[in-house]
């Protein structure tokens, strides 16, 4: 069978970072027997520049499938105007692209197309070529447009959801045609497919959460000497959605108070700049910028406590940075409500704090402070999380099935 995925933000083979979910997804299909065309993007979305991975738009990754890289427009933040133009070109030149590559012998016609939502607009396209080509459609959720920039609106939530749905209509309709209209639906987190039986969708539904390729090291985290600093670590974005302000003026009070405490950046966004500032000075505090997959790996076996700050109303179901602190045997200290805190609470894998509340934040980093020896512990519960649920060997072949039995 001929399947085409799209997504334009994650990192593509043999740009020496980690591989990610559609990468992962790709090799799966690709080891199950099938002719894979992935549609991405030639901008860079985490490190907001062009890629340089090929020196042409089109090429055969090592792995076995085709990737194709659609001329985009560059943007600088990822809440934006200029995104939502961006988004906008990128599907209509990709419905321009694949027409001529199928009409002239280039390409054959597709048997399934996966979009990613977001981007928006590409799952029109998605139903174009279905009523073109007679191919089935499925839409990936990844992450709630537009509930996620309901946050931009000042007050309390009540009146964010009223302003929201008024504002954001064209996408809520945007949405629910995705939802709706898609042959079936699937999702990083359970959170999201219950969105999508919200906006009305009856079609097929699978859940798979972003994917793991090995744990790191295999080696559990042991209690450490009180002597030695608590090695804390964040890996990710530094956007609008993130609290690591809190984070950052949090480990400064530690600091400051005496507490024997470190913390590692390791990413980029454009929030950088502010929390540079609120770090300087700070010895505790370590940017790395954006890593390849082995320093971000090994910048993770030597940390002993992992940060995930996300801001509820984000509507952040479980981030991908999850599977990557897991994967190490990592506790973690989380400020995401929903489906990532039943996780974490569930496995008895970390602990949680205030968004936005350095002092309650402080008072769970001291817990590891105060009693190293829950480290061990809470990172045995972390690996298994990992090993139930992110590794790619298990959930990666389910998702392919999944989508070979609509095709047939």
């Amino acid at each position: 069978m001929i399947f085409w995925v799209n997504n334009p933000f994650d990192n593509l083979p043999g740009e020496g970072h980690r591989i990610q979910r559609y990468g992962l997804l790709c090799r799966a299909l690709v080891r199950a027997g099938h002719d894979v065309v992935w549609w991405t993007s030639d901008f860079s979305h985490p490190r907001k520049r062009r890629r340089t991975v090929a020196e042409t738009p089109v090429y055969t990754a090592p792995e076995g499938f085709q990737v194709r890289q659609i001329p985009t427009l560059p943007y600088k933040d990822n809440v934006g105007f200029r995104r939502f133009r961006s988004h906008r070109k990128y599907a209509r030149d990709w419905k321009r692209l694949a027409i001529e590559a199928v009409e002239s012998g280039e390409l054959a016609r597709p048997d399934l197309v996966l979009v990613s939502w977001p981007p928006c607009g590409t799952a029109g396209v998605a139903r174009l070529f279905r009523k073109r080509w007679d191919c089935r459609v499925v839409v990936d959720i990844m992450d709630a447009w537009p509930e996620n920039f309901y946050r931009l609106i000042p007050g309390p939530d009540w009146f964010r959801d009223i302003l929201g749905r008024i504002l954001f209509s064209g996408l809520h309709r945007e949405a629910r045609q995705a939802y709706r209209l898609s042959d079936a639906v699937t999702g990083v987190g359970r959170t999201y497919l219950e969105l999508a039986a919200r906006y009305g969708c009856r079609a097929p539904r699978h859940l798979c959460y972003h994917g793991i390729m090995r744990m790191n090291n295999g080696a559990y985290r042991y209690a450490l000497d009180e002597s030695e600093p608590l090695r804390l670590i964040y890996v990710g974005s530094m956007g609008r959605s993130y609290d690591l302000r809190t984070v950052v003026l949090g480990v400064r009070r530690l600091f400051a108070a005496g507490e024997r405490v470190r913390l590692d950046l390791a990413g980029t966004g454009p929030r950088e700049p502010l929390l540079r500032r609120e770090a300087a000075g700070c010895p505790a505090i370590r940017f790395h910028g954006y890593l390849s997959n082995e320093d971000m790996h090994q910048l993770l076996a030597d940390s002993d406590i992992a940060i995930v700050p996300m801001f509820p109303d984000s509507f952040v179901a479980v981030p991908y940075k999850l599977a990557d602190y897991t994967a190490a045997g990592l506790p973690m200290i989380s400020c995401l409500t929903g489906e990532t805190e039943r996780l974490i609470t569930r496995y008895g894998a970390g602990t949680l704090y205030r968004a936005g509340d350095i002092e309650s934040f402080c008072a769970a980093v001291r817990v590891y402070t105060r009693q190293r020896s829950r480290i061990t512990q809470e990172s045995i519960a972390s690996a298994r999380i990992a090993r139930e649920n992110f590794m790619m060997d298990t959930i990666y072949p389910e998702f392919v099935d999944f989508l070979t039995h609509l095709c047939r």
